[in-house]
């Protein structure tokens, strides 16, 4: 039986992390099924989301992913996923992907995250870029949502228009082509 396991984890950047990382996993046979791995300014961070059949041994993977975490002051955390949590969302939804760009300040993420939950959408993939080079500090957010039949694009899109303004930011809303996906 295939079970899943969503491991996280994070640390300051060092060479060596993807591989020794990986090497554990490989040699306890874990399968990476889907991952995010990225560096945050002097940090790194992982996400990954694994399988294997049947359960692992925890007396000798456990240890063995200790002394890793310990070797690159990483903090990990690893737990196990049901199959009924696996389940696709979506369905109907539609994707959209959002843009947001300005001044650095806080509540930015929070604002925009405010508004797309009340619609009903769910954010499937955010990231943000900030860069110190100007002043006041550049901010980049992108997001890209799935909007359910329910919600109206336009709508949205002249709320977030709205909400930029009032934060001072460039937004900017489109729907991904099913070409693309």
């Amino acid at each position: 039986m295939k079970n899943r396991y969503l491991l996280l984890a994070g640390g300051v950047d060092r060479k060596g992390i993807v591989f020794n990382l990986t090497k554990a996993l490989k040699k306890h046979d874990f399968n990476i099924e889907d991952s995010s791995m990225v560096m945050l300014r002097r940090t790194f961070s992982v996400i990954m989301l694994l399988s294997r059949e049947g359960k692992y041994d925890v007396a000798g993977f456990d240890p063995e992913i200790k002394l890793f975490s310990k070797k690159f002051g990483m903090a990990m955390q690893l737990r196990s996923v049901k199959e009924k949590e696996m389940m696709e969302y979506g369905g109907e939804a539609r994707k959209y992907t959002i843009s947001i760009s300005g001044a650095d300040k806080p509540g930015i993420v929070n604002s925009i995250a405010s508004l797309l939950y009340r619609a009903g959408a769910n954010v499937v993939d955010l990231e943000t870029k900030s860069s110190e080079k100007v002043k006041p500090h550049a901010y980049y957010m992108f997001l890209e949502v799935d909007l359910p039949k329910k919600t109206d694009p336009k709508k949205l899109e002249a709320a977030l228009l709205r909400e930029g303004k009032r934060l001072g930011v460039h937004v900017s809303v489109s729907e991904v082509e099913k070409a693309i996906l």
